[in-house]
């Protein structure tokens, strides 16, 4: 009896948190491959921000390959903005750093299954000095790539219900 009402405590009290497939992909596609990002902002390390966050959700959800033969994601992004956003009761800035991205899934052959376009924006506080600000904004850019990696793939993973 004390280890069922264990069990049923922790069951309780638990985060919430389970598996899942991860949605399904459209056109029916197990997997897909993630092309190199295009980036057309001045800041050379969204790029690499951007894909290295697309790439740790689809391996989350267990839809990451590298076979030739599979649908690869094409993503852009074509803009990043940051502007003060407003000031807290302490006097100290926020900043709102906004992205505007595209995507493409394309199939092996390079013909184009799914477009989609999002921004998706992130806030952030001013540090003490430069530097400080300057970390908090990075920071803020690593937690936008993610979001926007996440709407991204939810938004293929409602298309690919539709497209069977």
């Amino acid at each position: 009896m004390r280890r069922a009402l264990a069990a049923l405590a922790l069951a309780a009290a638990s985060c919430g948190y389970g598996f899942s497939n991860g949605g399904r992909l459209p056109k029916g596609a197990a997997a897909l491959r993630v092309a190199p990002v295009d980036n057309r902002t001045a800041q050379p390390e969204v790029g690499g921000l951007f894909e290295g966050a697309l790439r740790e959700e689809l391996l989350a959800r267990g839809q990451l390959t590298e076979a030739g033969d599979a649908p690869r994601i094409d993503l852009e992004v074509f803009a990043l903005k940051a502007a003060p956003s407003s000031l807290n009761f302490s006097g100290a800035f926020t900043f709102r750093l906004d992205a505007d991205v595209r995507a493409h899934l394309r199939d092996q052959a390079g013909a184009e299954l799914l477009a989609d376009q999002l921004v998706v924006g992130e806030d952030y506080l001013a540090g003490v000095d430069v530097i400080g600000t300057e970390a908090n904004r990075r920071a803020a850019l690593r937690r936008l790539a993610r979001s926007a990696a996440r709407e991204l793939l939810t938004r293929m993973a409602a298309a690919g219900r539709f497209s069977q």
